[in-house]
């Protein structure tokens, strides 16, 4: 490792106008591929979705297809212009509203896991320790570089998959439905709360293990561990609505809706099994009725909670991340090199 942290430090001038200095500096500095590479990346991201962003507006406003938003049972017109427009503009978003899952192990991996195990397995971080900086110092400043830039690098990709996505969420609906692991992975503060939480899973496992590669392997399977374990969650990181509908043989959840669970209910509003027999009858409705299934319930996120969803699930990662943060500091306290 370069560079001297005496009085004499090193400065840089960044082109947003800040001054990196000392061990910020040495920070930037021992990162700067990585990081220069995540911020031409976003930026790419973000010019190609607005491109595509217009597209889909301009598509929709010449084809006039705000009549045809919010359709459930889609006929005629309608029916062939949204098969059209989903051919044309959301097969196309699929693939990476897809790949977005994998951004938070790109930060976990390839910027967490090497970021202290590196110095450690080396030991080129004492030469930093022996210019009046402190280790805690040391790992304040390791610590604090990637998050911020894993915010702005990342918040941006989200930003720009999410404004790509829009038109064709509101317009689609349950054609493309919010709740799937795309787009809602893919879209969001989510994003960010996840690319975050797995930086500090590879800070935490380069601590422990100090050995690079062996921090990279465990990163991959903790932060996926970490990914399932939120996607287990996250039904119940908000209240849900309990819906019962009378004299309906369908859903009684709104159009979009992510329905938790659902079934039949008699007359007194009691849930009953549901009749597969009746499936098969001539018809359907009058089968329920003589069986005593008069409605139907459902209990079910609606689409307006997407938002509330995703910050929850944010601020549940960076509670999470701050936990493994204040776990680090303990551990350099505790086992000083």
């Amino acid at each position: 490792m370069s560079g001297t942290l005496t009085s004499n430090r090193p400065s840089l001038q960044t082109s947003w106008g800040l001054r990196l200095r000392g061990l910020t500096w040495l920070v930037w500095r021992q990162n700067r591929l990585a990081f220069w590479i995540g911020i031409g990346a976003a930026l790419a991201v973000a010019a190609y979705a607005i491109v595509r962003h217009q597209e889909m507006t301009t598509a929709i406003a010449e084809g006039h297809l705000d009549a045809c938003r919010g359709t459930t049972v889609t006929a005629g017109d309608c029916s062939h212009k949204l098969n059209t427009f989903g051919q044309t503009y959301q097969f196309p978003l699929r693939r990476p509203l897809q790949a977005m899952l994998a951004l938070p192990l790109v930060f976990g991996v390839f910027l967490g896991g090497p970021q202290l195990a590196q110095e450690l397995e080396s030991g080129t971080y004492r030469t930093v320790c022996t210019q009046s900086v402190t280790q805690l110092r040391w790992f304040a400043a390791k610590l604090l570089v990637p998050v911020v830039l894993t915010v702005l690098i990342s918040g941006t990709i989200a930003a720009a998959m999410t404004w790509w996505w829009r038109p064709a969420g509101s317009l689609l609906g349950a054609w493309f439905p919010w709740w799937q692991w795309y787009p809602y992975d893919g879209i969001g503060p989510v994003v960010v709360g996840l690319s975050v939480l797995s930086l500090l899973i590879g800070v935490t496992a380069g601590l422990i293990l100090r050995r690079t590669v062996l921090a990279m392997g465990a990163t991959v399977v903790l932060s996926a561990g970490a990914m399932y374990l939120l996607e287990s969650v996250r039904t119940h990181l908000l209240p849900t609505t309990l819906t019962t509908v009378q004299h309906t043989s369908g859903s009684a959840a709104p159009s979009n809706a992510w329905v938790l669970s659902e079934g039949a209910v008699d007359a007194t509003g009691r849930h009953v099994p549901d009749l597969p027999s009746c499936y098969t009858a001539d018809d359907y409705t009058k089968c329920l009725v003589q069986h005593g299934r008069t409605g139907r319930w459902a209990e079910f996120h609606p689409s307006s909670q997407l938002w509330p969803l995703q910050w929850a699930e944010a601020g549940l990662c960076l509670l999470v991340a701050g936990a493994l943060a204040g776990l680090c500091f303990w551990w350099i306290r505790r086992r000083p090199s």
